[in-house]
């Protein structure tokens, strides 16, 4: 038994350098699988919800999404290695409003949040803050604590079709895997406004669309509740992220594209709007 315990505590040693390596992303947090069994596991997990959900292929769509994706996400070079791997950018068909990210570098947005928003900056608001939890590996971190020693043991990743059954069923039913914390929605919020104000565009745009979702869930709240379900929004959540951008140094941002117009059209044509 002590053998046992012994290797355990060494491989979570081992293991929170991997997950800690970077910058002051996710700092302290443990992870118990690999960059490589992450992107491994979201390979497989994006092939399912490739089966199970209307994915919308039209090659304008998705590269006009990946663009957006990948402008966000080159602001997180040098400061974690997740930046360097692939990532991949979906949009659903689907009228509910909601967004969500799966571990190994894969976001989907709904059809129904695109309409929704009023600008280029507030849907990138919404891609955003999804990078930034994947960047964050919010999602990976659930898994290691719902399941684990089990995943340290490699009981999943294909070696427990059960266990891959049950994160698949999670992803599904809610689009996310679990609910996010309180911590992770704050470290989402405050990584995904610096990105954005990176990448030169409005971080505001978060803040506004923030509070459209707060409104449509009082105006129609079963076309939104998935998004709440895993992505709890307050309004200190707003204050803190408003406070955070009122002490940004000034600088020339944009909160609109030339290409977005077509984009929410192409999404409602091809969603049969």
């Amino acid at each position: 038994m002590q053998r046992m315990l012994g290797f355990f505590f060494v491989a979570v040693f081992v293991l929170t350098g991997i997950a800690c390596t970077g910058s002051g992303i996710n700092r302290g947090d443990i992870s118990l699988i690999s960059i490589d069994e992450e992107w491994a596991l979201g390979a497989q997990l994006a092939d399912d919800i490739d089966k199970e959900m209307k994915i919308l292929d039209d090659p304008g769509i998705m590269a006009y999404v990946t663009a957006m994706g990948n402008r966000i996400v080159a602001q997180a070079k040098g400061d974690t290695p997740v930046a360097d791997r692939p990532w991949t950018f979906h949009v659903i068909e689907d009228e509910t409003i909601n967004a969500f990210n799966i571990p190994g570098g894969h976001v989907y947005l709904h059809s129904g949040l695109v309409a929704k928003a009023g600008d280029y900056a507030e849907l990138m608001g919404v891609v955003s803050h999804e990078v930034a939890h994947g960047l964050a590996r919010h999602g990976v971190e659930n898994l290691s604590k719902q399941y684990g020693v089990s995943l340290l043991l490699g009981l999943a990743l294909g070696k427990d079709p059960q266990a891959y059954q049950e994160i698949l069923a999670s992803v599904l039913a809610g689009g996310a895997i679990m609910k996010f914390s309180r911590n992770a929605e704050n470290e989402a919020d405050r990584l995904g406004a610096g990105y954005m104000y990176g990448a030169g565009v409005d971080p505001d745009g978060m803040v506004d669309f923030f509070r459209v979702l707060l409104e449509q869930r009082q105006r129609q709240p079963s076309s939104i509740e998935q998004f709440f379900s895993s992505h709890p929004l307050t309004e200190d959540r707003i204050d803190n992220v408003e406070t955070m951008i009122a002490n940004m140094p000034p600088a020339s941002l944009t909160r609109t594209d030339p290409g977005f117009p077509g984009f929410q059209s192409r999404v409602a044509s091809a969603s049969g709007r």
